[in-house]
């Protein structure tokens, strides 16, 4: 809301406006006393008192008599808009000083108006996203009352130099072995093992320098979480492994509920095991774009959260962890051995676990009579109650195995949506679903990814049967295919979003079928996926009448003379099935994005469901909450009669995406189309 008011310092003096932020604008009504401009003749003076007089007699009403109404209205408004009235209004910037300085994105730190004055305002600040560069000294000494925080691009441009740049990418840097690729073979001369060398220190010293830039960020970070205990939200980018300084800061947080960790490098699961159990409120926790398949997570696995045992009732063994001690120190885990980081501590476990009985290779030792543990790194021998209350688990570009998501879990027991998105290294087992199942009772949104070859039909028909509540599916890309469609539409019925872009198998009647037997439907995104209008059933109608959002692609084939059933005659004419289609969109009257593909001719001669005239497009008047549509993927192009249909009887509509047939001499009319889009609704978003 504040990329406006930056705007103020880069205009020049003689643009400059009547007042900044940071100063009261003048008052519009000038007294009739102590002014230059004030009238010395007493009649005059009278005739103003005696106008004063009726003024306090008969007050004009007006929106600021009630501030609240106005501010809860400018809660609405944009920051620039904010900003423009609050130059012309004196009363107007009194009534919304607050909201102006209430967000701050991270684009306004590269505005020097904003640099220079921002501190006086520091006590109003709410919402901060620290661009690269900022000082956090600054960030502590003005701002008290912060409730959201993003430094995690506050060292991008501090991490590497351009020289350094040649080095591994972003994606090298995160995948275990990615350097495997770089090193030499023995059959390569002295001179490639060389260059090999030199760019392997490359890295070392990029990893370095970063780590040495995120421990000099520690201490001023510490200071501004000590001064604002009310954070709610925190958004930060580890380079390496955690200070304690700054795992004490976090864990006194005691109202974090969002806590983003992505690109977590160095990670220790030690460090992972505190932060959950200090942040007791935490309920969105997000470690996405780092590599964790060489970790497990045994440890949380072994804590008992139920209550603190008794000496008598635990054994004491040694087992291998991530010794901070001797960590990575900047260096990449995959560049150095995993032997020369871990070490071995004792940990008290009830004798109940179940991995005493599975651990034969590790050594049980007694209890001591008198165990002290006077510092945090004792304290985390005992069982820790660090079952939290994390809802949302996001792991979103992340490598992974099935042992560490199940371990992560284990400490999840109010989870209600995990993502996966864009990840890999994730090979589930038939029994994956039941022991999640187990682990989390309340989980509903489950989203995957470009996960094609690791996340099979298999898979998602296991969690169907055993998240019958679940509201929220996102398989796109992947092995999802008709036998997880069919389990959706028996088992998932009260499902809300179900993406399926890019999913291969899925036959037109299974689709259908869905759409038929799940009233809650509210978002389908099905790209690709091909529904065939002579499947369509004509004994019932869609159940999903609440349908917000449809992306498919629909298309009528020739009917074949061994297709024929009760609800698919082959005598059928191309013109009933394209009107049964059009009325069943016409029932979804709440659609708001549609977005159809194909709509190729049938035959060569009949029109398809193409959202023409000529095809029946008249049908969807009903679409009065229609506020987007993409007509990118259609076949058939558009016409100006078409586009003025769609602006007369869509009034809602915000933007329209079509395709781009500038280069095309033969789409002439398409190309009139746009343009008279462009000109007659200009307030229209058109994306070509």
């Amino acid at each position: 809301m504040f990329a406006g008011v930056s705007n103020s310092a880069t205009n020049s003096a003689a643009h400059q406006p009547a007042c900044s932020v940071n100063e009261e604008p003048p008052a519009i009504a000038v007294t009739s006393q102590g002014s230059e401009n004030s009238l010395p003749s007493q009649g005059r003076d009278q005739d103003s008192d005696q106008r004063h007089c009726m003024d306090l007699s008969n007050p004009r009403r007006s929106i600021f008599d009630i501030p609240e109404i106005l501010q809860e209205v400018c809660g609405y408004l944009h920051g620039l808009t904010l900003v423009r009235a609050s130059r012309v209004s004196k009363d107007f910037f009194n009534c919304c000083k607050a909201l102006l300085w209430t967000t701050i994105p991270e684009s306004a730190w590269q505005d020097p108006y904003f640099c220079e004055n921002w501190h006086h305002h520091g006590s109003r600040i709410r919402s901060l996203r620290c661009g690269p560069g900022v000082d956090l000294g600054q960030v502590a000494l003005y701002c008290h009352n912060l409730v959201s925080l993003d430094v995690s691009r506050i060292l991008d441009e501090q991490m590497y130099t351009p020289s350094s740049l040649s080095g591994a990418s972003a994606t090298d840097q995160n995948r275990v072995g990615s350097l495997s690729a770089a090193k030499s073979t023995a059959s390569k001369n002295i001179i490639s093992n060389t260059t090999q060398s030199d760019t392997k220190d490359t890295r070392y010293t990029n990893n370095s320098c970063s780590y040495q830039a995120f421990v000099g960020m520690t201490d001023n970070l510490v200071r501004v979480l000590e001064s604002n205990r009310g954070l709610r939200c925190l958004q930060l980018k580890p380079l390496g492994r955690f200070p304690p300084a700054l795992l004490e800061a976090l864990t006194r947080l005691d109202l974090l509920e969002v806590l983003s960790l992505n690109g977590w490098q160095g990670f220790q699961e030690y460090s992972l095991q505190l932060i959950l159990a200090g942040c007791r409120r935490l309920a969105h926790l997000s470690l996405g774009e780092n590599d964790f398949t060489r970790f497990t997570l045994d440890t949380l696995a072994c804590q008992d959260s139920s209550s603190f045992r008794k000496d008598e009732d635990c054994v004491i063994k040694l087992e291998p962890f991530d010794d901070p001690i001797k960590g990575t120190h900047g260096r990449h885990y995959v560049d150095q051995d995993l032997l020369d980081i871990q070490s071995k501590r004792a940990v008290r476990y009830p004798k109940s676990v179940p991995s005493l009985r599975s651990g034969q290779h590790l050594e049980i030792l007694k209890p001591p009579a008198a165990a002290p543990f006077s510092n945090l790194a004792s304290n985390a021998d005992q069982p820790l109650d660090i079952q939290s209350r994390i809802r949302t688990l996001l792991l979103h570009q992340t490598g992974l195995r099935q042992e560490f998501l199940v371990n992560l879990t284990r400490q999840c027991p109010q989870l209600e949506h995990l993502s996966l998105i864009n990840g890999w290294g994730f090979y589930p087992s038939s029994k994956f679903a039941s022991v999640l199942a187990q682990l989390c009772p309340q989980l509903s949104r489950l989203e995957f990814r470009e996960q094609a070859l690791d996340l099979q039909d298999e898979f998602f028909v296991s969690l169907c049967r055993h998240f019958p509540r679940l509201q929220w599916l996102h398989a796109g890309r992947t092995g999802f295919s008709q036998s997880a469609l069919e389990s959706v539409g028996t088992y998932c019925r009260s499902i809300v979003r179900l993406n399926l872009d890019g999913t291969r198998g899925i036959q037109s009647p299974t689709l259908d079928g869905v759409l038929r037997s799940c009233p809650s439907l509210t978002e389908l995104h099905a790209q690709g996926v091909v529904l065939n209008g002579r499947d369509l059933s004509k004994s019932s109608q869609w159940a999903c009448t609440g349908l917000e959002t449809l992306v498919l692609d629909i298309e009528i084939y020739v009917a074949l003379p061994s297709a024929g059933s009760e609800d698919n005659d082959p005598a059928e004419s191309v013109k009933t099935v394209r009107s049964r289609v059009y009325s069943q969109l016409a029932a979804l009257t709440r659609l708001q994005r549609l977005g159809l593909g194909g709509g190729h001719r049938v035959g060569g001669r009949d029109s398809g469901v193409d959202l023409t005239l000529e095809s029946g497009l008249r049908a969807l008047t009903t679409l009065q909450c229609l506020e987007s549509i993409d007509l990118r993927r259609l076949v058939q192009h558009l016409e100006q009669d078409d586009v003025e249909w769609m602006i007369q009887n869509w009034p809602r509509l915000e933007k329209v995406e079509v395709k781009d047939g500038i280069k095309n001499p033969r789409l002439g009319r398409h190309n009139k189309a746009i343009q008279w889009l462009a000109q007659a609704r200009p307030g229209i978003e058109l994306c070509i």
